[in-house]
């Protein structure tokens, strides 16, 4: 059965080596790139160049973006040679950038009103992952595009998850994933930083921070917050508040501002305004959620 045809847009190290997956696995492949060097090697590999975004989507079934940022994103659907001007009725964009979750939902209306099809299909994973096809993808989008795209979607992810029909759903989890990552990138830094000036060896440090991922209590917290289960007490708000207080003191004694830290006491004292001094101290995220 003969592959559809593909055109990928935006050959930075991750679009290049989607892109490079796609190809591999047989697909007609059509390239586009605003540096246009960055073509050479897929020419090479028998892939069509095209010299704009209309050209390159032109008779494309499914069309893959991975571009930087809104406004390149937006510039290449919409500038007169862009997307929406070359895609036929009925192609399938796939949107693998991080963006913003307005935009995902703009680039649906602006499809359906083209008479095409858009699945905001952010990705999960760094360059070597591109490159063995092992990325997660987040999907949002009609039902019928994302199953008809799901084969091609497996050149280049391992895992795809779909989260909803609308397309800023799967922008906002892609947000999600990078905030849990650098805050936990934050919290260990200002781990490392605190070790290293209070004199604590670095491999105990590095246990502790391992230790902690891993622990079963700190999945089972996940539970707790996500079913707001602040009733049954571990350790209590004014305990916390106790020790946050503390946490502050010792960095400040070797010269470094806890932020976290300081954010922490600043929820936890609105917790205990509230009257939640007695609950468990997992209930100061209740203050995000209440305000």
């Amino acid at each position: 059965m003969e592959k559809q045809a593909i055109a990928f847009i935006g050959l930075g190290k991750m679009g290049a080596a989607m892109a490079a997956n796609i190809q591999r696995a047989g697909y007609p492949l059509t390239v586009w790139n605003r540096s246009s060097y960055k073509m050479e090697s897929f020419a090479k590999s028998g892939a069509k160049l095209a010299e704009s975004p209309a050209a390159a989507v032109a008779g494309a079934d499914f069309i893959i973006s991975s571009l930087a940022d809104d406004a390149s994103v937006r510039a290449v659907v919409s500038e007169p040679n862009g997307l929406l001007s070359g895609m036929k009725p009925g192609a399938i964009h796939i949107g693998t950038s991080t963006i913003s979750p307005r935009l995902a939902d703009e680039l649906e209306m602006l499809h359906t009103a083209a008479g095409q099809h858009y699945i905001a299909g952010p990705v999960v994973g760094r360059v070597p992952s591109a490159e063995a096809g092992k990325l997660i993808t987040l999907l949002a989008g009609a039902a019928r595009p994302i199953e008809a795209a799901q084969s091609l979607i497996t050149t280049y992810a391992y895992k795809s998850i779909v989260i909803g029909e609308r397309q800023s759903l799967a922008s906002t989890a892609k947000l999600m994933v990078n905030f849990l990552g650098a805050s936990a990138m934050d919290l260990m830094g200002q781990t490392i930083t605190w070790a290293e000036r209070a004199g604590i060896p670095a491999k105990m440090v590095y246990h502790m921070l391992s230790s902690f991922f891993a622990n079963p209590a700190t999945q089972d917290y996940i539970l707790k917050i996500g079913q707001r289960d602040f009733d049954t007490v571990g350790f209590t708000s004014s305990g916390g508040l106790k020790d946050v207080n503390l946490m502050i003191d010792s960095a400040h004694d070797v010269k470094l501002t806890l932020s976290s830290a300081q954010a922490l006491r600043v929820k936890l004292e609105q917790a205990i305004t509230h009257g939640w001094q007695n609950r468990d101290w997992s209930c100061f995220t209740e203050i995000d959620r209440n305000g």
